[in-house]
């Protein structure tokens, strides 16, 4: 099949989760015989549309927008089965006032529409009438390798490709305050920093990928995330990968799907009583990310394959 995406995968460089999901799509299709191509000819359109949330119009991100499947279904009358992959939500994430009605039209002309997690399907609730699906993110297997158990001093790291308020900031300056009068704990920061947010006790690292990322993610023993509404976030699902216990905020999002592995908690304070759990059960959660944990994208892309595959049989 000719498979066009609304997304660019461009690879090499930092990038954040959807970036990733798209290249690694792109693999698996091309990998199996199938052509993966960045916009299209009208006059020869692809066998399907896949789409990434259309958040932005430019060329790297996604060119897809309602507009466009308006123009190609309703006036060039072209049936080219799509696949809709939610994976954004509306408010409190300071979208425009109609992005969640976009959205929900979006999916309602799609074939098929994938919702990340069960809280982004939550979100948009029964109005989407859609064949729907939830598939999570997933990772690398061959990079994402879980480390060798141990628990000395306690090392958190977290990282982040996104600056936004919403991936928790509020929390982790209280964090950096706290350390201030703890020599037993330490916290590293991977990404980009927001503005106007001064560290002093917690160690900033500049945005990385691939290996040198993973190496970085190991030398900590607790993943910590602070985040807000993340529809399905995959800086938790990396580090829980790489043997990481988790540390989640219990507003998190998407992030309920891998509660199994750690410990939620609602505001700073109780995130100092959850780490105090986390140094008892550490050996516990551990154990459970080596017998369960299995967000793979070998796994992911094949159910995506799936959804793909029945998208275009509907359309024959």
């Amino acid at each position: 099949m000719r498979i066009c995406f609304s997304m660019n995968p461009r690879e090499g460089i930092p990038a954040g989760g959807g970036m990733k999901f798209a290249i690694g799509l792109k693999k698996f299709l091309n990998e199996r015989g199938h052509q993966v191509e960045f916009e299209s000819d009208i006059n020869n359109p692809p066998d399907l549309y896949f789409i990434f949330d259309p958040r932005f119009l430019n060329y790297s991100r996604n060119w897809l927008t309602i507009d466009h499947v308006r123009y190609l279904q309703d006036v060039l009358k072209i049936k080219t089965p799509i696949v809709h992959r939610l994976n954004d939500i509306g408010a409190p994430k300071e979208r425009p006032a109609n992005y969640v009605v976009q959205m929900k039209e979006l999916a309602n002309r799609a074939t098929a529409a994938v919702h990340v997690s069960e809280f982004v399907k939550e979100y948009y609730g029964e109005e989407i009438e859609t064949p729907s699906y939830v598939i999570h993110n997933g990772v690398d297997r061959e990079l994402f390798t879980i480390r060798d158990y141990e628990f000395d001093k306690i090392k958190l790291v977290t990282h982040h490709w996104s600056n936004n308020h919403l991936k928790g900031w509020d929390i982790y300056q209280q964090i950096d305050e706290w350390l201030g009068d703890r020599d037993d704990i330490e916290l590293n920061f991977i990404g980009n920093v927001a503005k106007n947010i001064p560290l002093k006790n917690i160690k900033v690292h500049s945005p990385t990928h691939g290996t040198d990322m993973v190496n970085l993610l190991k030398q900590s023993n607790i993943y910590l995330t602070a985040s807000r509404y993340e529809p399905c976030g995959n800086h938790y699902i990396e580090g829980v990968a790489c043997g990481l216990p988790l540390l989640y905020h219990t507003d998190g999002g998407g992030v309920l799907s891998m509660k199994d592995f750690g410990l939620g908690y609602k505001d700073f304070d109780d995130f100092k009583n959850k780490l105090s759990e986390m140094c008892e059960r550490h050996m516990e959660f551990y154990d459970k990310i080596v017998s369960d944990f299995n967000f793979y994208h070998d796994v992911i892309f094949e159910q995506y394959y799936d959804v793909i595959k029945a998208a275009a049989d509907k359309t024959k």
